[in-house]
């Protein structure tokens, strides 16, 4: 199974396509600036961003 839950995450963001561009937005934002609160070499940034949807840290401007 797949942690964060995908649809959990897309019911909160909206939809997946809104979900899909928030979280490769936020990876590309960390990768670039290595701005990583716990640094984990393991963890991908793609699963960080994913992890701060899952966590409310993220939401999608309606702009």
């Amino acid at each position: 199974m797949i942690e964060p839950a995908i649809d959990k995450m897309s019911e909160m963001v909206g939809n997946k396509y809104k979900l899909t561009a928030l979280v490769a937005k936020r990876a590309k934002q960390i990768q670039k600036r290595n701005i990583r609160e716990d640094y984990d070499p393991k963890m991908k940034e793609i699963t960080e961003a994913a992890n701060e949807v899952m966590q409310g840290k993220l939401v999608v401007d309606e702009d």
